[in-house]
């Protein structure tokens, strides 16, 4: 196993593709659910059969100079979690024939050669935070995700979030004007947007009463949440009575929000690969059901030499 840290590879690299692992997965996970996809012991392996053809479509669509693969290595991290214990305490136990199917995917990703990573104690979203914070204006990075929480990341020219839509089959690209056409706030302006709004997804209900339509006008106003919270002390007319008392009501969750949402983009980064080995992941394919996605990833690689 070789490994690397992310300041001496990001250098090298002009083209990127950071895949947000749990979140491709996921979707992978239910897309192949129904009927299922099965080794030959039985063992389902859908969400892995998923997301190797999804690396592939990706790998073959954009042509890439590296691929990284990106992990939570906790993702509800403690960090998080003390400053504000709900958040994602709702969400739902990972499912049973899920778990080892993430074993088997590193295996296999470490057979093929591409590039993966994770920040110890946090989230996939602060890994890519910190490929995007080492960018150079010369590079170009891409992040594959489901988590609008990455919007934050995205810098003209450099960093693009391809949110998944459809899988991968049919990708919301998001560059500075397609945020601000879509949220109508500036990329560095979402964790605020996001703060005011709430996210249900991830447990954090926002101000009350302030939604998607307020938190914007209320972001466009105004330079901060500092500056939102003073307004609201001055009793500016800018925002409207009820609107004050909520925000003043709620500045205890905002500073606390403020510590949460945004990407831990200094966080260790850890980078490693596997050597690449064709010969042997093809001979075990068959056996894991993996035959046909194993195959297609390996000649897409060696195609587009994203390795």
């Amino acid at each position: 196993m070789r490994e690397a840290r992310g300041a001496r590879y990001a250098a090298r690299v002009t083209h990127r593709l950071l895949l947000d692992v749990s979140s491709m997965a996921y979707r992978a996970y239910f897309a192949m659910r129904e009927p299922g996809v099965f080794a030959k012991d039985g063992t389902p392996v859908g969400a892995v059969h998923g997301y190797l053809d999804m690396v592939t479509k990706l790998i073959v669509d954009r042509r890439p100079d590296e691929v990284v693969h990106v992990y939570d290595h906790d993702w509800r991290p403690i960090a998080r979690t003390d400053i504000y214990p709900g958040y994602k305490a709702g969400r739902p136990e990972e499912p049973e024939d899920l778990t080892p199917q993430f074993a088997l995917l590193r295996e296999v990703l470490d057979r093929t050669g591409m590039l993966q990573a994770q920040t110890e104690g946090w989230e996939a979203e602060d890994a890519i935070g910190a490929f995007c914070l080492e960018a150079t204006d010369h590079d170009v990075i891409e992040i594959v995700s489901g988590d609008r929480d990455l919007i934050q990341l995205v810098r003209d020219p450099v960093v693009k979030l391809l949110f998944t839509l459809r899988g991968v089959s049919e990708l919301g690209v998001f560059d500075e004007a397609g945020v601000l056409e879509k949220y109508g706030v500036p990329a560095s302006r979402y964790v605020e947007f996001a703060i005011l709004r709430g996210d249900p997804s991830d447990g954090l209900p926002g101000v009350h009463g302030v939604g998607e339509k307020t938190a914007r006008a209320l972001v466009t106003a105004f330079p901060s949440l500092d500056a939102m919270l003073d307004a609201a002390e001055a009793s500016d007319a800018a925002i409207r009575p009820a609107i004050r008392a909520k925000l003043l009501a709620s500045r205890d969750y905002l500073a606390d929000m403020q510590r949460l949402v945004p990407v831990h983009t200094d966080a260790p980064l850890s980078l490693w690969a596997g050597e690449r080995d064709d010969d042997g992941l093809l001979a075990e394919a068959a056996e894991l059901g993996l035959r046909g996605p194993i195959q297609r990833l390996l000649a897409a690689l060696t195609s587009a030499r994203a390795v």
